[in-house]
């Protein structure tokens, strides 16, 4: 009874199915881009933007984090970067986690530029990511409030927890309003050797977080619009093509 007010035309174009079979593909996203933060003890947000130098446990991370790859002539996922002429930096990480490619923003090898006071070149890439780890240095507690991009919606922080062996990290995760229960579930405590374990759990929870941000409202209505969108114009054409 609910269709009776509608009118249906049968379409033959095997064209259809595709058209349609890819607006389901634009739901299941497979790479993704998190954005890497350098965090000093009791830094400001341009303070974070602006750092040049790292520590020897920052360096030690992002190689547990994934591949360090030369953008110059890149072929798999980009991530938005330059991999023609160098004007996003010249090396990035990258990873490829159970068939997910992520290329990751690192703000400290991003194109650094003494004029560009508010560092808009790096807040450009980082601000538009989803999720974003912090690797924090000291014992302040960090506040995501000091990021004032509205885009960014999962912060997950990581510092080097006190070891006698092996590094292992403690881990911490805020979320903003709106942004549903996801998995995997920290741990309590929440402290992880440094292991493929660990580095499973880490890029698994960052993945998941991304998706269950999607999911909110802030970013689920602007989704079914763009779907919408999409069907709008299957339907106008298929329909012009039938006439």
């Amino acid at each position: 009874p609910e269709f009776k007010n509608y009118t249906f035309k049968l379409i033959k174009d095997p064209k259809l199915s595709t058209e349609l079979a890819n607006i389901e593909k634009r739901e299941l996203m497979i790479k993704y881009k998190f954005g890497v933060l350098y965090v000093k003890q009791g830094q400001s947000e341009d303070e974070i933007f602006s750092n040049r130098e790292t520590s020897a446990d920052f360096e030690e991370f992002l190689e547990f984090l994934g591949q360090r790859i030369e953008l110059r002539g890149w072929t798999n996922y980009k991530g938005g970067l330059d991999v023609s002429s160098g004007t996003t930096g010249e090396y990035s990480v990258y990873k490829c986690h159970r068939g997910y490619e992520i290329m990751f923003h690192v703000c400290t090898l991003l194109p650094f530029q003494d004029k560009d006071l508010q560092r808009v070149e790096r807040k450009r890439h980082i601000g538009n990511d989803v999720v974003v780890i912090i690797f924090k240095e000291g014992d302040q507690p960090f506040d995501p409030l000091i990021l004032t991009n509205q885009f960014n919606h999962i912060f997950v922080v990581v510092q080097k927890a006190p070891s006698d062996g092996p590094s292992r990290y403690m881990l911490s995760i805020a979320n903003k309003t709106g942004v549903g229960f996801y998995e995997p579930e920290l741990p309590s405590p929440p402290i992880f050797e440094k292991d493929e374990r660990f580095q499973d759990f880490l890029l698994t929870k960052c993945i998941n977080s991304e998706r269950a941000s999607l999911r909110s409202p802030e970013f689920r209505s602007k989704m079914i619009r763009t779907a919408n969108e999409f069907l709008l114009n299957v339907h106008n054409t298929y329909l012009q093509k039938k006439k």
